[in-house]
């Protein structure tokens, strides 16, 4: 019978008929869960009464009522080993009474007044055991059981008083002082799963920071993320907001958002982060970069840059929403970029007495306390959005740039009111730096495929109090756990799930793409100009990713514009070229012989080389990139290597964060 039954039916009882058959029957309703004890009180009286006027006499009856007191007594003990200790206890001071009563009865008669007060008692004790063991709120939970500590091992650790939430059990233990640590209880919490039986992930310890024995024992016992949500069918969560206001990437286990902020709120005491996704084939990370790139691309006042070396194959849709997006070729351009960028976005923001990012900076300036004139009068100045600089696969960049190429921009991005996200599928020391995965704080885990790799994302602390991404691997496409300012670190232990997109959710990825071209955030000029004098034509000239053109009409052949001179209209592309003339069999088009250049000429040469790999947005070279010329140059690599020395020296190239690179300094820089 369900809680709605038992309602349904006391509703009924209430309504019944009020006369005398009613209200008896009311009240014999409601003594039939007490009657137990009473009679139990009455068979023990008539049954010793009996034997006594049977077996007075009889020694032998005596001694075997005795043993069997015992031996009863006894088996009760053992069979409530699997109760609650009080219950094993009561019960068997209860057959131990009734037993020696019953013996006693029968060998010297029943006496009326023991039997009467020691029978009230005993069922009275039971009546109030039923009467406390009622829980009207639903909050019972296996957690609250006695005896849990002693079957994990811990037997005198004590439980406090359980906060009951929806799906969420919290319970406050206080460990044994001097035997017992917060160590013992983390690595107790495989065997509490199996005594609850309830999965091992529903089962999560935070640790008092100020006591080395304390701390609170959380239990999800019900999988809320079992149920995969589509999401399409929810969208972004706040479209049109803020990008400090959270970022919603799924829920948690028990039901709650699964939220996210990049940029930091001082009054909140939270920190601007970077993040760094991880996870293995098949858990899941592609999906959970689109919840958390639309909720970001569905904000007004942030701008976007992508890295992604899989040519935009999960992010095509919401390209026109990016103010700037390169494939893997163009990943070391755009990390340049971003050094000169940061610099000029700090100064800004120093300049208008910002401590840190805030929205109002994304907004014109119109504020005195925060203008960049020296009278403090409103200076007006263009706001400066927020910027997301986002690396996907960052392992394959990684690869080809150095595991540190990110340090530099990962430290002194977040003062700038940048957010660097990295993507890749392990956070190993082989793939990344260290010193860069510190530096970005905030870490979003998707499955894994053993502890190890589990280590490389998430805090010990966070391991500790039960985070397990390898239990799910890639069995469960989507769970991750969130570690980020701004988030309790109760959280950080718990499970949460990104939401499913499907081929169905492109239309409205486009949508959210459409929004942002016509209504985000456009670039700033200090980000754009900053951009644009370190790499030139590769900023500059950027692909702008607008919507295809409709299909060609059948008429266009005919009112297609033609694209050749005048003069060259009447020349038939049929027609065989003519022969040539006297003095012109010698004529030939391509490049010279480098292995006839003087060294000014190779020099000029090598200039008109970086000057075309300038034109081509191709803005970070090397050796082996001006080698691939060298039949023009004629010449080896030493001396490629040695001039391209005195092109940095002359400034046309400056250095980069990796030894043997140069970013070509844009001819039209200085101006």
């Amino acid at each position: 019978m369900t809680s709605k039954d038992v309602e349904q039916r006391h509703e009924d009882q209430l309504k019944g008929s009020s006369d005398g058959g009613g209200i008896k029957g009311y009240l014999l309703h409601r003594a039939k869960p007490y009657l137990p004890p009473w009679l139990g009180v009455g068979a023990v009286g008539t049954t010793s009464t009996i034997g006594h006027l049977v077996w007075a006499e009889d020694v032998g009856m005596g001694i075997g009522l005795t043993l069997g007191s015992v031996t009863l007594t006894v088996a009760t003990w053992w069979a409530a080993k699997t109760t609650g200790r009080e219950r094993r206890i009561h019960s068997a001071i209860t057959v131990a009474a009734a037993s020696a009563w019953t013996t006693h009865a029968v060998a010297f008669g029943p006496t009326p007044v023991p039997f009467v007060v020691g029978g009230v008692v005993i069922a009275l004790s039971w009546n109030i055991r039923q009467t406390m063991r009622r829980d009207p709120d639903g909050a019972r939970s296996a957690a609250s059981d006695g005896g849990l500590m002693e079957k994990i091992g811990l037997a005198k650790a004590k439980m406090g008083q359980a906060k009951v939430e929806a799906n969420r059990v919290t319970v406050p233990i206080a460990l044994e002082p001097g035997k017992q640590t917060n160590d013992d209880m983390a690595k107790a919490l495989g065997n509490v799963a199996s005594a609850l039986d309830v999965p091992a992930t529903a089962i999560r310890y935070l640790p008092d920071p100020d006591s080395a024995r304390r701390g609170e024992l959380i239990i999800v016992p019900m999988d809320m993320l079992a149920d995969t949500v589509r999401w399409e069918e929810v969208g972004p969560s706040l479209p049109g907001g803020s990008i400090t206001d959270p970022l919603v990437l799924g829920v948690y286990d028990d039901g709650q958002p699964l939220m996210l902020w990049l940029p930091g709120d001082p009054e909140q005491q939270r920190n601007a982060t970077h993040l760094l996704i991880a996870g293995m084939t098949g858990a899941g990370k592609g999906d959970g970069a689109l919840n958390l790139m639309t909720e970001i691309l569905s904000r007004r006042d942030v701008i976007f840059w992508l890295s992604d070396p899989k040519g935009f194959q999960d992010f095509r849709p919401l390209l026109p929403a990016m103010d700037w997006a390169v494939d893997g070729n163009g990943t070391e351009t755009m990390v340049e970029a971003v050094v000169p960028a940061i610099q000029a976005r700090t100064a800004w923001l120093g300049g208008h007495n910002y401590r840190q990012w805030c929205a109002e900076a994304a907004e014109t300036q119109t504020d005195p306390a925060h203008s960049c004139r020296k009278d403090r009068t409103p200076c007006g100045c263009p706001g400066l959005p927020f910027h997301v600089t986002w690396f996907e696969e960052a392992g394959v960049s990684l690869g080809l740039l150095g595991d540190d190429a990110f340090n530099s921009i990962a430290n002194l991005a977040r003062s700038a009111g940048m957010a660097i996200v990295i993507s890749l599928q392990r956070a190993s020391h082989d793939q990344i730096s260290t010193t860069t995965r510190d530096a970005l704080g905030g870490r979003l885990c998707f499955g894994v495929p053993n502890a190890t790799a589990a280590g490389f994302m998430l805090p010990d602390a966070v391991i500790d109090a039960g985070a397990a991404p390898e239990r799910w691997s890639n069995r469960r496409p989507g769970y991750c756990y969130l570690v980020a300012p701004g988030i309790d670190d109760a959280r950080s232990s718990s499970p949460g799930r990104t939401r499913w997109f499907t081929p169905s959710a492109i239309s409205l990825m486009e949508t959210v793409a459409d929004w942002n071209a016509r209504h985000g955030a456009k670039v700033d000029f200090i980000t754009a100009g900053a951009a644009a004098m370190a790499v030139g034509k590769a900023y500059t000239e950027r692909a702008r990713h607008q919507e295809e053109n409709p299909e060609p009409n059948e008429d266009d052949e005919e009112t297609a514009v033609s694209r050749l001179d005048d003069e060259d209209l009447d020349i038939d592309p049929r027609e065989e070229l003519p022969q040539p003339g006297p003095g012109e069999e010698n004529v030939v088009f391509g490049q010279p012989d480098g292995a006839d250049l003087s060294r000014e000429e190779a020099r000029t040469v090598l200039q008109e080389i970086v000057a075309e790999f300038e034109a081509n947005g191709t803005m970070v070279i090397g050796v082996k990139e001006v080698m691939e010329h060298g039949d023009r140059l004629g010449r080896k690599r030493g001396w490629v290597s040695g001039e391209l020395q005195q092109l940095l020296d002359g400034g046309r190239l400056a250095i980069t964060s990796k030894p043997g690179r140069y970013r070509i300094v844009p001819a039209m820089a200085d101006a």
